[in-house]
């Protein structure tokens, strides 16, 4: 029995006794699982909160370094105020700004170009800099304006003071090349007469608007004239500049120049958007002070173009025109109102005496007749309309040259000065280096066309070459400033047709002893 009992008992502890482990266990398993769910939890969350925090970090870090290099580039890179270098200048004997370069084209060597370093153009040549826009973050405030490069106040010399110039420009696009432009040719005595064509981008006309806000002596008509290829409304927004320059700068003239040097002039230039100087300010002054009166305007053979751009079967008669205005004798002479005027062709760019102009504006109606010429609606009529006009006996404009000897084989084309243009079939381009078959000047270019004795060159385009336009701005900007003034080769300009006709005109009587005689011997 004891045996029995004793075993009873050891039977029951023992269930107990794994009864209890048992139950441990189950605890121990679900604390364990319970322990380990809350630490792969705590685990995720700090993964994510890291992966979060981390994500913030980089952000953060992306915005600051993307926004930070954004507005580093548009104040590096767009030049807002930041050209603060300065050399003295020999000129006006003081520290001025050096030109400021776009970034695309800072670091050519230009001296190489303009040099003629013909393995580093071939070198630059290969990947021509093109500048095709610019942001609307380009800054047009006048303290930008003015470090970008050095506009004087009052004249770099006293033939510049006593012999002022004032631009027509008709101008389209390209706000930085129009920029550069303006800065070559300012002076403070100088007027500037901007049109902009009508149709171009706000962005454009805020730009110029700005430009012309910095400087007294600009002028800008806009959202006036839509102008086209076909010459529509340029010679019409010329005749409104020289309306407007005639009021304003004829009261100048005459106090500071008529008056006490009669035979200074005052000449106008028209140019359109892709002409460069070729001459500095004081060497103009000089080169048109020998032409004494004389118009420079190119005159070509206008018959092989009368086919295909101009309408010969129109009313070309000068009382039709309606040309001569009330009280002008002329307006009575049947004779003279049933004369037909003979169309002529040539550049738009052209250098009129002050003479000229005032006589366009003050005694000449032309509205009409450059509203016909519109109206034919053929390509570049604008070439056909103040040659015509000049040529013309019965008109009488002063600084012209006779018909009959302009025609006798065009020879005064040779000797036009204003503006230097080279053509795909001169065979010095190629076709891909050409617009309009007109030879693209570019950084191959630079060191030829030093030596050309024209005033302007054309066609300078960013948005081919950015670099050699830049190049040419730096080499005319360093001669103006920081060259002493070398004298023109004046015997050059003095055998030029143009102004030995002018000069001869007075005392040969004979038009055909005149012609002869008014030949270049250049």
């Amino acid at each position: 029995m004891i045996l029995s009992d004793e075993l009873a008992y050891d039977d029951s502890n023992s269930c107990s006794i794994v009864t209890i482990n048992e139950s441990t266990e189950l605890t121990e398993k679900k604390f364990l699982k319970s322990i380990s769910i809350k630490l792969y939890i705590l685990i995720i969350i700090g993964i994510i909160s890291a992966l979060v925090i981390s994500s913030l970090i980089g952000v953060s870090i992306y915005f600051y370094y993307k926004y930070h290099l954004i507005f580093e580039y548009i104040r590096i890179g767009y030049g807002l105020s930041t050209n603060n270098v300065s050399f003295l200048s020999e000129v006006e004997n003081k520290s001025i700004p050096v030109l400021w370069k776009h970034p695309l084209v800072s670091h050519i060597n230009c001296g190489a170009l303009l040099n003629g370093d013909s393995s580093y153009i071939m070198k630059e040549s290969k990947e021509l800099k093109k500048l095709k826009y610019l942001p609307n973050t380009f800054s047009t405030l006048c303290e930008d304006i003015k470090k970008r490069g050095h506009y004087p106040d009052k004249p770099l010399s006293q033939e510049e003071a006593d012999f002022p110039i004032a631009y027509i420009r008709t101008i389209y696009k390209d706000y930085l090349t129009l920029e550069y432009q303006f800065l070559l040719t300012y002076a403070p005595q100088n007027y500037y007469c901007f049109i902009i064509d009508k149709k171009q981008p706000a962005d454009f006309h805020n730009k110029m608007s700005a430009l012309a806000g910095c400087f007294k002596n600009v002028h800008i008509i806009q959202n006036r004239y839509q102008m086209d290829s076909n010459g529509i409304n340029i010679n019409n927004a010329y005749y409104d500049c020289m309306k407007y320059l005639n009021d304003k700068n004829y009261k100048y003239v005459v106090v500071l120049n008529v008056s006490f040097l009669n035979i200074i002039l005052f000449f106008f230039q028209l140019l359109q958007n892709d002409d460069m100087p070729l001459k500095t300010n004081r060497e103009i002054v000089e080169i048109l002070k020998i032409y004494n009166g004389s118009i420079d305007i190119e005159y070509a053979d206008p018959r092989p173009f009368y086919n295909d751009r101009v309408n010969l079967s129109l009313d070309w008669s000068l009382g039709h025109l309606e040309i001569f205005k009330e009280g002008d004798p002329r307006k009575l002479d049947n004779k003279i109102l049933s004369s037909q005027l003979e169309i002529q062709k040539g550049y738009n760019a052209i250098f009129y005496p002050k003479e000229t102009v005032k006589y366009f504006v003050e005694e000449l109606n032309l509205t009409k007749f450059f509203k016909q010429l519109d109206d034919m609606n053929l390509y570049a009529n604008d070439e056909f309309g103040f040659q015509s006009l000049i040529a013309n006996e019965y008109l009488n404009i002063p600084g012209r040259i006779d018909a009959d000897c302009l025609k006798k084989d065009y020879f005064f084309k040779d000797s036009y000065m204003t503006r230097y243009v080279k053509w795909i079939f001169d065979g010095d381009c190629d076709e891909s280096e050409t617009r309009h078959y007109v030879c693209l000047q570019n950084i191959k270019t630079l060191h030829s066309i030093k030596k050309v004795p024209h005033l302007f060159v054309n066609k300078f385009k960013g948005e081919f070459d950015f670099g050699g336009l830049t190049c040419w701005v730096e080499y005319m900007y360093d001669r103006t400033y920081f060259k002493h003034y070398k004298p023109i080769n004046k015997s050059f300009y003095e055998n030029l047709s143009l102004v030995k006709y002018g000069n001869l005109k007075n005392h040969i009587k004979d038009k055909e002893q005149l012609c002869e005689m008014s030949r270049s011997n250049n």
